[in-house]
């Protein structure tokens, strides 16, 4: 996405002295004073003082367009408090936040972040780039591991939140607002249909009393990981999505291996070699994280690792949804102890009424009758 958002470049180097405050000059580096990089809802320029250090200049212009001031703030603020959370957890391979403003009345007059800097390049990652197995193994063991540093430095545990419970939560909030909003995104039979599905979703076995939860980045896509020319991951970008999952749901599939939702396949898809490594052979940690890599090691090498990663992923998507409804979510592609056992049957779905109503719509004025109606009217 080309930012048709310009900011004066002495105004920018301006910004980074003024937070440097120490009498220091930045100077651009990697071209960004004329082509700052994109990054996601933002540009990126890259500045760097005269003893080295390096920081990234966000501007977050594209989420400007989008949202509007409070909103922006709210969105920025969470950010600050994830990168906040993640420095002071021990995590180290995240950015550090450096700064951040989310008002207008500074150098720039554009809200901001100022962040540590990581050298190198986003990975390159097709399913034949890079070619060499050696390489590629030698990423997803790194991933492996920063995976499971991430789940160890910010794990919580939480009475009474089971992961059912969570994803349950999030999709009523789907089904109330399918059910109130003028011009809603889905039908509320769809999102009865996700909710239904949820028991599918989560491992019984790795359910605990009181759970685990830890921070997920969310966008682990190649783009995001940052390595050197032999392939060392210097860093993880992309942190706007990141939030605090039942340990389990944080452990399901990276972006960079799961499948997309502008797929045109049409079948739960096949686990490739990358993911099955990645689930089994790659799981060789340190003695402290053995509980996690085994959490993690049933999470992934579930026969049906990949459709739970797609029904998950449909709790915080709306485009995953869409794409899942249009393919029966995939109902006839499971395979393992799921094969031919996920039916969506009308005691099912009135099950799922009676559930909703004892729950999320207990107080909204609601009746059973009203909503199978709504649910067999589509």
């Amino acid at each position: 996405m080309a930012s048709c958002v310009s900011f004066a470049p002495e105004a920018i180097l301006a910004l980074a002295s003024h937070v440097r405050n120490d009498g220091s000059s930045p100077a651009f580096c990697f071209g960004t004073e004329k082509s700052p990089l994109e990054g996601g809802e933002a540009v990126v320029y890259a500045v760097r003082f005269p003893d080295g250090v390096t920081w990234a200049v966000r501007v977050p212009v594209h989420a400007a367009k989008s949202l509007g001031p409070a909103s922006l703030a709210a969105f920025m603020e969470t950010q600050a408090t994830m990168l906040t959370r993640l420095a002071k957890s021990g995590f180290r391979w995240s950015p550090k936040l450096v700064s951040f403003d989310c008002g207008f009345d500074n150098h720039i007059n554009h809200p901001y972040f100022v962040l540590s800097w990581f050298d190198g390049l986003p990975l390159q990652w097709t399913d034949t780039y890079p070619p060499e197995p050696q390489v590629r193994e030698k990423i997803l063991l790194q991933i492996v591991d920063i995976r499971l540093e991430l789940a160890e430095c910010t794990k919580d545990l939480r009475p009474n939140a089971s992961a059912l419970a969570f994803l349950t939560g999030v999709v009523d909030g789907k089904i109330m607002r399918a059910l109130t909003d003028e011009k809603p995104v889905f039908t509320p039979r769809d999102c009865f249909v996700h909710r239904a599905l949820l028991p599918h979703v989560v491992h019984d076995a790795l359910e605990s009393e009181p759970s685990v939860f830890a921070i997920s980045h969310e966008d682990l896509a190649a783009h995001n990981i940052i390595v050197d020319p032999e392939y060392n991951i210097t860093g993880i970008v992309g942190w706007n999505f990141a939030r605090v999952l039942p340990l389990q749901l944080a452990f399901r599939l990276p972006r960079f291996l799961a499948i997309e939702p502008d797929s045109p396949i049409k079948t739960a898809p096949q686990t490739p070699e990358d993911i099955r490594a990645f689930a089994t052979q790659f799981l060789q940690p340190q003695p402290e994280r053995a509980a996690l890599a085994e959490t993690m090691k049933s999470v992934l090498s579930d026969p049906d690792a990949d459709w739970r990663y797609l029904v998950v992923e449909a709790c915080f998507s709306k485009g995953m949804h869409a794409w899942l409804v249009h393919r029966d979510w995939l109902l006839h592609g499971t395979k393992g102890e799921l094969a031919d056992s996920v039916n969506i049957t009308p005691d099912k779905m009135a099950r799922e009424v009676d559930s909703f109503l004892d729950g999320e719509g207990r107080d909204e004025g609601l009746t059973r009758e009203a909503l199978l109606e709504a649910i067999n009217s589509q």
